[in-house]
């Protein structure tokens, strides 16, 4: 999900740097204050972080058993109306887009799922359905007007007749159609994406894990599919292809077993994050300047214009 620039980032954060004992300095992220220190010899990012005592059990878990995931070093501290955690700063590369990154990164996120699927939770606070009401939804379809024609015009017919009932009928259809279905549910990150995975020597490691909740895993790994190239200050500037997708889901099915019900509504789950998450980094781009960025602009396109079949499971 494209992130809004944090105004928040440029206030006064005295009390945090001087808590975790680190030098005063920007935030190193534009959407969210996080900054870098050493504790303890140990190089580290500090960040607020919701649910953080919960965040901090799964996170410890995963590591128990084996995954490549940061857990907290330090904190949490409540500070104002945030908690505030150290987490240890990972070296490694960025993703390259390559096959064997693709690879690595769904056996990772099918791992975490196969972690995750037990009926005991770490205490991850629950999937929110939303409640959408008339006027939020014709404030959706507004926007995606409003960016379609500044940004695209090209597309502006085909993209809003195909979108605007898919929209107006959400709450009425694929709502109920995935949130009725009694889907298996896991301890997920709901923002799998390559911008937060940092490739060390021994493959991915999940190093933001901050959007975790007890939620579908049908609607994590939509999600992952959708925006797994997003926000990437470079290349590629498009979704999976349908050759990259084989090398995705092949490794993620190799950890998990999906039912019969999660494959037949596989369709609807991408459906319903498009809708959801999809549209919302689209409208949402045209406030931040992504679309005035080539490679986001050109990967926010083939968000809208990409059809479902092509990722079949």
């Amino acid at each position: 999900m494209t992130l809004t620039p944090d105004p928040l980032v440029t206030d006064d954060y005295s009390e945090v740097f001087l808590r975790f004992g680190i030098q005063p300095q920007k935030s190193i992220y534009p959407y969210a204050p996080v900054f870098r220190g050493v504790i303890g010899g140990q190089a580290v990012a500090v960040k607020r972080t919701c649910s953080a005592e919960a965040m901090g059990r799964w996170l410890r878990y995963l590591a128990s058993v084996g995954l490549p995931v940061v857990t907290p070093l330090a904190g949490p501290h409540r500070i104002g109306r945030h908690d505030w955690v150290a987490y240890p700063w990972i070296d490694g590369r960025t993703y390259d887009g390559s096959s064997p990154d693709i690879h690595a990164a769904g056996d990772l996120l099918g791992r975490l799922h196969a972690a995750g699927d037990g009926e005991a939770s770490t205490g991850l606070p629950g999937f929110q359905w939303p409640d959408h009401h008339g006027e939020s939804v014709e404030d959706d379809v507004a926007g995606l007007d409003k960016v379609l024609k500044t940004y695209r015009p090209d597309l502006h017919r085909e993209v809003l007749g195909r979108f605007a009932p898919r929209l107006r009928s959400f709450m009425a259809t694929t709502l109920p159609a995935v949130r009725d279905a009694g889907l298996p549910v896991a301890d997920v990150t709901l923002d799998f994406k390559a911008v937060n995975l940092v490739y060390a020597e021994a493959g991915p490691v999940l190093i933001d894990p901050d959007n975790g909740e007890r939620a579908p895993r049908l609607l994590d790994l939509a999600l992952a599919v959708l925006l797994f190239h997003n926000d990437l200050p470079d290349r590629p500037a498009k979704l999976f292809d349908g050759m990259e997708w084989a090398v995705f889901r092949d490794a993620y099915l190799g950890h998990v077993r999906l039912t019969v019900r999660e494959r037949e509504l596989w369709p609807t789950a991408l459906l319903y994050m498009l809708l959801e998450w999809g549209v919302w980094a689209v409208v949402n781009g045209g406030e931040v300047g992504d679309w005035d960025d080539p490679r986001q602009a050109a990967f926010l396109a083939d968000l809208l214009t990409m059809d479902v079949r092509r990722y079949r499971l």
